[in-house]
């Protein structure tokens, strides 16, 4: 069992006054069964309501209707995630039926489905295919640590709209790019696969700040950090799933007013 540990503030600046902001938030651990939210809070100097979406990702909406120079979002959480079973290598089949669902109702069909961020090359398609001859764990990580070699973790190389064909011409960027070129070529191979937004604790690329890593539907969800090219055990903590980055990011919304908009995130996930 691992006990996770989350300190996360961002504060946005601003030179003029912001009138009107939205954000959409998901800064909430997902509900699922191998952990335990022993405490969680969600603060802002905003209004916040809470819901749940159609994927299970517990969202906030922030709102600021009176003007302000400043908008801080913090986190701060205690989670115990209970220790992942060992996970079998050998050949999984493929779902089989068309419109089947997973636990949250959503047809795996939807997880099939490229967007912009995601839609392969030529040769992220080959590659694929060229690792993935039979569909097996091992042979997902092969194809996860061929991603990892290709494009080089490197910040600042990319940004929040850079899309998987892009991260792979530049050769480089971080989590969320590795995670866009693996979705991709699992969809090329017909797999369901999700993006992954979330923590990960102990681990200098990720510890101070969020995380991103995907899931492939082989009977169950199967977790696996390209970046690190590993299955995903207790360390991890989801906070959102999605098609892509533009689905599960943290945060995301818009503004009216505010000019020139600063921001400081300090993170910090420890036992």
């Amino acid at each position: 069992m691992s006990r996770i540990l989350v300190s996360h503030n961002t504060l946005y600046e601003y030179e003029e006054p912001v009138r009107y902001a939205v954000q959409r938030i998901f800064l909430s651990p997902r509900l699922e069964t191998h952990r335990r939210i022993i405490r969680w809070e969600v603060d802002s100097n905003a209004d916040l309501f809470q819901y749940k979406d159609s994927l299970g990702n517990m969202m906030h909406i922030l709102v600021v209707s009176k003007p302000t120079r400043s908008i801080s979002i913090d986190i701060s959480g205690e989670v115990e995630v209970t220790k992942f079973k060992r996970t079998k290598t050998a050949l999984v089949k493929k779902p089989s039926v068309k419109n089947f669902k997973d636990s949250t109702g959503t047809p795996l069909d939807y997880f099939r489905c490229q967007t912009l961020l995601t839609t392969p090359n030529s040769e992220i398609i080959s590659l694929a295919k060229s690792i993935c001859r039979s569909i097996t764990i091992s042979n997902l990580l092969a194809l996860a640590k061929a991603i990892e070699t290709k494009i080089t973790y490197t910040k600042g190389a990319t940004n929040v709209a850079t899309s998987a064909t892009e991260a792979w011409e530049k050769k480089a960027g971080v989590c969320q790019d590795h995670a866009h070129v693996m979705l991709s070529a699992c969809r090329s191979l017909g797999l369901p696969a999700r993006y992954v937004s979330g923590y990960l604790k102990g681990q200098a690329r990720a510890s101070e700040a969020t995380h991103a890593w995907v899931e492939v539907w082989l009977q169950k969800w199967l977790g696996i950090d390209v970046t690190h090219f590993k299955i995903i055990d207790d360390q991890f903590l989801s906070l959102a799933v999605g098609l892509d980055y533009g689905h599960a990011s943290p945060v995301r919304g818009f503004r009216q007013g505010g000019g020139i908009e600063t921001m400081e995130v300090e993170v910090s996930v420890t036992s």
